[in-house]
């Protein structure tokens, strides 16, 4: 894969570039189940837990779907649970405050033109969709306009979508001239098949698209999100709740604060163990090197005067004395056949001064 030049993404005080951090998304979505004084213990716990951003919905349920509509068989109608969890744009402007005054940047995606007017006029940093608004092509453009004119980023989640629906939806942020990135997502709760994860999805859009990309991760624990981050994952985005025995659907695939903790702190030791590229030797490796490498050791009482003959030495511990490569042929003949200046009895580490 050769070295792709792809434009940086500003939101908020975090940046996306080639040698920027992880960002990490605690997706809430509807889990305040309406309250904001449960939103805002939401926002506290991903805050101490590490998240870079939170991430709620915005729904007008009138606006966004028509009655009848059921998820499952045997649900109620989506549209009465979305009344009954709603989130006015009240407590979204609160929680909006709450955010600045915590420290973590508010994020929400919005499912309808109204909400994402509402977003806009709030003064949202950026904007998230869902995978249902991928192939949405209005809306689509309606935000890679806003995008264009304000420089807010677009992050676009990709599930459900055929390739040839989201080449699409590229184009038409690339016609408007926006700034977006993909985040590779199943749209499966949970993902029970982590065939379905498609993590190789992650370089091929961003070489076939020439953007960032990101991974929504839908399955029950860590595994596969940190598995995003050395196949060039910029964004790692994971529901995010309180209690995973809790009353609300998303709750027992979600990650706790416990357990969102240790999705940060083992993306962080990704993001060291893969900074850095340089095949060298490490200060504390010298220390195990100079007991762990092999040297050329005594197989036999020499005499001073005897010949170093293959017989009689071989490779052994330490690596203090001749580095064990001269008894191979590619370098044997700059040792073997010189005389020892010196007695040296048997399993002694032989060094350059003790030969002529």
């Amino acid at each position: 894969m050769g070295i792709l030049k792809l434009n940086k993404i500003r939101l908020g005080k975090f940046l996306i570039d080639e040698s920027s951090p992880i960002i990490i998304i605690a997706e809430i979505s509807d889990g305040h189940q309406g309250s904001l004084e449960h939103a805002k213990k939401l926002v506290d716990e991903a805050k101490v837990a590490g998240a870079d951003i939170i991430k709620f919905q915005m729904h007008f349920p009138d606006e966004e779907m028509t009655k009848g509509i059921k998820m499952w068989a045997g649900d109620k109608d989506y549209q009465d649970i979305l009344k009954k969890y709603w989130f006015s744009p009240e407590k979204h402007k609160a929680i909006f405050k709450y955010c600045l005054k915590k420290d973590i940047q508010y994020l929400c995606t919005p499912f309808s033109m109204k909400a994402i007017d509402f977003l806009n006029e709030m003064g949202v940093a950026g904007f998230k969709t869902g995978s249902g608004e991928v192939y949405n092509l209005p809306f689509q453009r309606k935000l890679a306009r806003i995008s264009a004119s304000t420089g807010k980023p677009v992050f676009i989640s990709t599930g459900m979508s055929s390739l040839n629906e989201l080449e699409e939806t590229v184009s038409i942020h690339k016609e408007e001239g926006s700034n977006f990135l993909l985040m590779n997502c199943t749209s499966e709760y949970p993902i029970k098949d982590y065939s379905h994860v498609r993590l190789s999805l992650i370089p091929f859009l961003r070489e076939k698209f020439k953007v960032y990309v990101g991974q929504s991760d839908h399955t029950v624990d860590n595994v596969t999100s940190f598995a995003a981050i050395p196949l060039g994952a910029k964004v790692i985005e994971k529901h995010f709740t309180l209690d995973r025995k809790g009353t609300f659907p998303d709750d027992f695939m979600s990650l706790d604060p416990i357990m969102f903790r240790e999705l940060v702190e083992g993306i962080r030791k990704i993001e060291e163990a893969l900074k850095n590229k340089d095949k060298i030797i490490h200060s504390k490796e010298q220390e195990i090197r100079s007991w762990a490498f092999h040297s050329v050791v005594s197989n036999y009482d020499f005499k001073k005067g005897d010949i170093i003959t293959l017989e009689r030495v071989r490779t052994a511990r330490p690596g203090s004395g001749i580095p064990s490569k001269y008894l191979d042929k590619r370098y044997s003949k700059q040792l073997i056949g010189k005389r020892v200046n010196k007695n040296i009895s048997k399993n002694t580490v032989i060094k350059w001064e003790d030969i002529d």
